[in-house]
């Protein structure tokens, strides 16, 4: 017999005997550590009916929104009732006249909040 051939039996004969061995052997560790299976029962549907149609055959924008919010429910989560809307800040500055930047404090905060190592990491990129 070839050594291939026996070594890819070895191989399918282990994955085998793993899963069928498997869930007792986790059964059994969490028998030792006194702990209970998770086990969940719950069945989600949705049908046409769950969306709500604006006109004859377009849907809601929010249809995403609304779905998300039906699943949230059904699995005990309170979603928020306000998106957060995103905005582009497109401001001038009236005393120097020039765009501030969106970015700013983001970099103020990491600036103040570097390790000398992040510092010397910065240091060292090359521009």
């Amino acid at each position: 017999m070839k050594i291939s051939v026996f070594k890819k039996l070895i191989k399918e004969a282990v994955v085998e005997a793993i899963y069928e061995e498997m869930p007792s052997i986790i059964s059994e560790v969490m028998a030792q550590q006194n702990k209970q299976a998770l086990t969940e029962n719950r069945t989600l549907s949705f049908t046409s009916n769950d969306v709500n149609p604006v006109r004859s055959n377009a849907l809601d924008p929010n249809t995403r929104q609304q779905l998300a919010q039906k699943i949230g429910g059904m699995m005990g989560y309170q979603t928020p009732t306000q998106a957060s809307n995103l905005q582009v800040i497109n401001k001038i500055d009236e005393t120097t006249g020039q765009r501030v930047n969106p970015y700013l404090a983001f970099i103020q905060d990491a600036a103040n909040n570097m390790t000398p190592m992040d510092r010397s990491g910065l240091r060292n990129l090359d521009t």
